[in-house]
């Protein structure tokens, strides 16, 4: 299987049939995605089968600010200012059931953070955060760096300037 990234408004792309197995991630790319991303609210990349042209799976990443109290006293200490903190959200990320288990997860991850970096070089932004649906999901996102902020532990981040994959 070839794959491939495209904007969520490459012509020809097809989100039909899309089901990661979460109904409101299903929704968003198929219903509000677009919209969205015309509004400036945030900006959807799509992973795509190159011979069928078919989204195998996506993210979405926006401006955030992050308020001080979901910071530990260490890095409250290191991000001494007294306003919200600047970061990007990665506010989606999801593969098609057909293509779970193989590692796309792992590569739609590390792109949106290297685009996150990107983007915050030429802008600002000091920690990538990510919202985990659950425990499991908190998982997938620990083994790549990301850190527990909230108590329940469902709110994650990291530094933008630690490199994409550790």
């Amino acid at each position: 299987m070839e794959i491939a990234f495209a904007k969520l408004d490459t012509r020809g792309v097809s989100l039909d049939g899309f089901d990661c197995g979460e109904a409101d991630l299903n929704h968003f790319l198929a219903c509000e995605a677009a919209d969205f991303g015309a509004k400036g609210l945030s900006a959807t990349k799509l992973l795509v089968e190159r011979e069928t042209l078919r989204a195998v799976g996506f993210y979405s990443i926006s401006p955030f600010c992050l308020a001080r109290h979901f910071l530990a006293d260490e890095q409250l200490s290191y991000y001494d200012v007294p306003f919200p903190i600047p970061a990007w959200l990665i506010g989606r990320l999801a593969v098609d059931r057909q293509y779970q288990g193989i590692g796309l997860g792992a590569l739609l991850l590390h792109d949106a953070i290297v685009n996150i970096r990107s983007r915050a070089y030429d802008g600002a932004g000091a920690l990538v955060i990510v919202d985990a649906k659950n425990r499991a999901v908190r998982g997938f996102y620990k083994k790549y760096g990301f850190r527990s902020l909230n108590q329940a532990g469902l709110k994650l981040a990291r530094p933008v300037t630690e490199s994409p994959l550790s």
